[in-house]
């Protein structure tokens, strides 16, 4: 019998929501809150898919884990990664769940790719998943593909006119829930899990327009359906940050161009993007035209190395090329992370002062905090961190392009960003106590432990929500060790056309 059920909503929190639980357009979503328990959720900083969802798989913030967003820049090598599934140290949940007896039945959790050995079913998810070699066992995935399972759409959704294909986003959308409750059907577990991904992609492009709308139309349908097919199960709605639309864009390294922090360097190559010739511009007419995998195999590495990713400028590796090592002090990542080179304390203390009194045009503060990273995180990876780590006010986007952008610019690509805040709802017939306003994502795990009776290992940075009228009971935790793996290029072009890569 299935005991606990999590559904993970990505960017999801109760601001969003609000005008449709209000109106009638989230029905089954309101009767659980009604139900049961909610609460605001506090994410880790950056408020990202990556790396909130293994932040809640394992209960540890990003300081435990070594990965702290979509790409880490290594200032001393002046190289830049992205990671994968192998690259976060600890255990997940699902781990210990496995060593003491319950099975357990995980789908569409990002940075689960390549997929994890588990006891029942894993289907792995997220931008970082490809289409081959995504389930253990690998025989589902076979089942899966014979089914026309599809990880992503078959056009993306890179711009806010791309209504169509946000359309069918939503029938993926749909499409993977259904799968979902098959999976259960067939391959009864003790413990399942399913993220709802590509829903804040719509929220990124359209905020709450049509698309947007419909695909909370059809997850509330599927939430209704689950709570009545299995009446006795905890059930558990959470997401890894919330969203809110921008106002204002803010181009971090063209801010730390001006202020001195960062130099560039200037090449002929750059006249290319002057043309309006950009990557997100080929990729989507090669969509478009169903030739992109082809585009992307016979292009050769000069030729994208020239092309800027966007209208914004160069990003990823690109971006490194074009920075002046010798005359730097600091680079900015995307959503709201800085390095320092050198680790140089006073350029540290400089940088958050100075982000501290940064207004935008509008005379608005551009961070709601800004945190070196010892106030930000904890573990044996907080040396490696960006040295600055600031959380954007709400209404602020936080590119980390490099090109001839100004500091700060209208809304672009996207028409909403992520917030710290998300959302938590607990209910079923063994949810018997209650929640603070807000909790965090690292209480989740502790907690989906403490729903089937399972101890809470002492490396975890919460002992889990008391709902359940239990005691806590504590483990000594499974050694799992991350590793230097790194997704290749056709995963960062998936990032880059949804607009998580700057």
């Amino acid at each position: 019998m299935t005991e606990t059920i999590v559904l993970g909503l990505d960017g999801a929190n109760w601001s969003l929501l609000r005008p449709w639980l209000e109106d009638g357009t989230l029905p089954n979503v309101a009767a659980l809150r009604e139900e049961g328990v909610h609460a605001d959720m506090q994410s880790c900083l950056p408020p990202v898919t990556c790396p909130n969802w293994r932040c809640y798989t394992t209960g540890k913030n990003p300081g435990k884990l070594g990965v702290f967003w979509w790409e880490k820049i290594d200032t001393r090598s002046r190289t830049l990664t992205t990671p994968t599934s192998r690259s976060f140290d600890g255990a997940n949940y699902w781990d210990y769940l496995n060593e003491d007896g319950h099975t357990t039945g995980i789908v569409n959790v990002p940075m689960t790719y390549p997929p994890f050995e588990v006891d029942g079913f894993l289907v792995a998810g997220g931008p970082g998943s490809e289409q081959s070699g995504y389930a253990h066992p690998p025989e589902l995935g076979d089942e899966l593909d014979a089914e026309g399972y599809r990880l992503h759409p078959e056009t993306p959704v890179t711009a806010r006119d791309d209504v169509d294909a946000a359309h069918r986003v939503v029938d993926l959308i749909d499409r993977r829930l259904s799968t979902f409750r098959d999976l259960l059907e067939e391959r009864p577990v003790d413990v399942a899990h399913c993220t709802v991904f590509y829903v804040n992609v719509l929220q990124h492009f359209f905020w709450r327009g049509a698309p947007t709308r419909r695909a909370w139309q059809v997850i509330d349908r599927h939430v209704g359906a689950i709570r009545e097919e299995y009446p006795e199960a905890t059930l558990l709605l959470m997401s890894d940050h919330g969203c809110t639309d921008i106002d204002t864009v803010f181009h971090a390294n063209s801010w730390l161009e001006r202020e001195g922090y960062l130099a560039t360097t200037r090449s002929a190559t750059d006249r290319v993007g002057r043309f309006g010739v950009n990557k997100k511009r080929v990729s989507q007419l090669a969509h478009r035209l169903g030739v992109h995998d082809l585009v992307v195999r016979l292009a050769p590495d000069r030729l994208k190395d020239a092309v800027p990713d966007d209208e914004s400028g160069f990003k990823r590796e690109q971006k490194l090329a074009r920075v002046d090592w010798e005359r730097s002090t600091a680079i900015a990542s995307g959503q709201g992370l800085i390095y320092v080179l050198d680790d140089d304390e006073a350029t540290t203390e400089r940088l958050i002062a100075d982000l501290e009194a940064l207004r935008d045009e509008a005379g608005r503060p551009v961070a709601s905090e800004v945190l070196r990273r010892e106030e930000a995180y904890s573990g044996p990876y907080v040396p490696e961190a960006p040295n600055v780590v600031f959380d954007q006010r709400e209404g602020v986007h936080t590119s980390g392009a490099i090109g001839d952008n100004p500091v700060f610019s209208e809304a672009g690509r996207w028409e909403a960003e992520n917030v710290r805040t998300g959302l938590f709802l607990a209910a079923g017939p063994a949810v018997s106590g209650d929640v603070d306003d807000t909790v965090s994502i690292t209480d989740v795990a502790p907690t989906v432990l403490r729903s089937v009776g399972s101890a809470v290992p002492t490396d975890m940075d919460s002992e889990g929500l008391d709902l359940f009228g239990d005691e806590v009971a504590l483990r000594d935790p499974i050694d799992v060790r991350g590793d230097d793996s790194a997704s290749d290029e056709s995963v960062q072009d998936r990032l880059a056309d949804l607009g998580y890569l700057e």
